[in-house]
């Protein structure tokens, strides 16, 4: 069983219930007319086969798993190919669609609001924002302990977020946690979905997120009071975990900045 398997449903359901996703559904749905749900992993829907309909599913990821897809309602795309449901029609009788299969693609498409390619595309961009702002805050989840795991987890966590700027070894950790390190491993990785090195890794990436927020510190210095033995390791693990090096995501943090007080 995968990481994604793991982590997805426990954080799939703090999501849905989030703030952060509720308040944008509400806003979304106000301003544009259409849904919005956050599907699990499992649940996420097959595209529809009907011609020119469009379902938008967006991925929300954390610790390189994703774990939900923010999901708009579908909409009929009108185009200069597809003008209204006569085209659709015909199109779907050229691929040997049979009479009940067209009338009952006429149904759904009448429900179905109608858009742009443009106004699409200005859709999708609201919600990888949104994705994206999930993704943070999932991130900042999978650091967090939940009721449902065992006391070994649970007190492995505390040990790494304790001595998470340290050289850490896994047998301290299972020391610390009063169980084998073999146990340890198995246990550790089914109920986070990582591996030690993995899940301190990724504690680490969100320590020094943090730490690139001031300017104060340079990329070094955030590597080493991070916990990272050297420069290229801390580069390594942040891009595998942000997709952007330490330097981009400053960079984007000062952008932000610089927009919020134009703003």
């Amino acid at each position: 069983m995968n990481s994604t398997t793991q982590q997805a449903p426990a954080t799939h359901e703090r999501l849905l219930h989030s703030d952060l996703f509720q308040n944008y559904r509400e806003a979304f749905q106000t301003t544009t007319g259409l849904r919005l749900s956050l599907d699990s992993v499992d649940a996420i829907r097959r595209e529809s086969k009907i011609p020119s309909l469009k379902r938008l599913h967006l991925p929300v990821r954390a610790a390189e798993a994703v774990v939900a897809f923010v999901t708009m309602q579908p909409v009929a795309i009108q185009s200069e190919v597809f003008r209204s449901f006569d085209d659709v029609a015909r199109v779907m009788l050229q691929d040997d669609a049979t009479a009940a299969e067209v009338r009952m693609a006429r149904e759904i498409y009448e429900q179905t609001p109608a858009v742009t390619p443009e106004r699409l595309k200005a859709l999708e961009t609201l919600l990888q924002v949104l994705a994206v702002q999930l993704s943070e805050v999932a991130e900042h989840l999978f650091l967090e302990a939940t009721e449902s795991e065992p006391i070994t987890v649970r007190k492995a966590r505390e040990f790494i977020m304790k001595h998470l700027t340290e050289s850490m070894f896994l047998e301290d950790v299972a020391r610390y946690a009063g169980v084998s390190a073999f146990h340890f491993c198995k246990v550790f990785k089914k109920y986070t979905g990582h591996t030690f090195t993995s899940f301190v890794n990724h504690a680490r990436v969100e320590h020094a997120k943090k730490l690139l927020m001031k300017p104060r510190y340079c990329v070094t210095e955030v590597a080493f009071d991070a916990g990272f033995q050297s420069l290229s390791q801390f580069n390594r693990s942040f891009r595998r975990v942000t997709s952007k090096s330490p330097t981009e995501y400053r960079g984007e943090l000062k952008s932000k900045h610089a927009m919020a007080d134009a703003a």
